[in-house]
């Protein structure tokens, strides 16, 4: 730690948002599970990527779908080391060849959390969908052929050693004055495309803005009409009532 670090003006900043907040006091008290956020893994980020989860595995233990049923079974956390998942966000393709092979060389989960959609958008389309859809990408990365989205059939050979998730359709934001209409597509047909793909269960959902299962009530009826197990926010990991 720096010797410049100021404790009462870090304490200040924290403070000053509930949300930081209530994720620091998450982790200074004794979370049994951290989760980091990725988005779009550029080649040009390879190397730091990898430093990363190579720190991730000698310090915590990967997990899988089944270490979160039974802690939520058992209220118990099986290891000695804390878990912590690599949340890897929107379908990008380079989450294929940059990420997997990172995780793969260190026996390390993944949850890639994809819009159930992005997968079936003509490649010469993606971009636009991406612009549409808030869906960030970089130029200079980009892939010559156009496609931007993961494949189904790299989807398919993700879910081999990593958890599949959805991130709604369509990369929709979903907000308490969203239709029945709107949500039923986003949380349950965008579930079921996934499942049918991949012919896998997709247990996990995680809304846009990271926000918690309680956030809103008419949304909660579609989540469970899905089937969903657990819900992904900013602050846990909530099992679906």
């Amino acid at each position: 730690m720096s010797s410049n670090f100021d404790i009462h003006t870090f304490a200040k900043t924290v403070a000053k948002d509930k949300r930081t907040f209530e994720m620091f006091r998450y982790l200074v008290n004794n979370a049994y599970i951290r989760v980091v956020n990725y988005h779009n893994t550029n080649e040009r980020d390879a190397k730091r990527l990898e430093h990363e989860i190579q720190y991730f595995s000698e310090h915590f233990v990967p997990v899988k779908l089944s270490d979160l049923d039974t802690f939520f079974e058992t209220r118990k956390w099986p290891y000695d080391k804390p878990g912590l998942i690599p949340a890897i966000f929107e379908g990008y393709r380079s989450h294929y060849d940059i990420m997997k092979p990172i995780l793969d060389k260190y026996h390390f989960t993944g949850w890639f959390y994809i819009p159930g959609f992005f997968p079936d958008v003509a490649r010469e389309d993606q971009l636009g969908f991406c612009k549409n859809h808030h869906l960030r990408t970089t130029g200079q990365y980009m892939y010559e052929d156009g496609r931007i989205a993961l494949s189904w059939e790299e989807i398919r050979e993700l879910s081999k050693n990593h958890e599949i998730c959805c991130h709604t359709g369509s990369h929709f934001e979903i907000t308490k004055k969203t239709s029945d209409e709107d949500m039923h597509r986003e949380i349950v047909e965008a579930k079921r495309r996934m499942e049918y793909k991949i012919q896998k269960p997709v247990d996990v959902f995680c809304w846009l803005a990271g926000e918690e299962y309680n956030y809103n009530i008419r949304a909660h009826k579609h989540l469970e009409e899905a089937g969903y197990k657990y819900v992904l926010s900013n602050l846990k990991i909530e099992k679906i009532r």
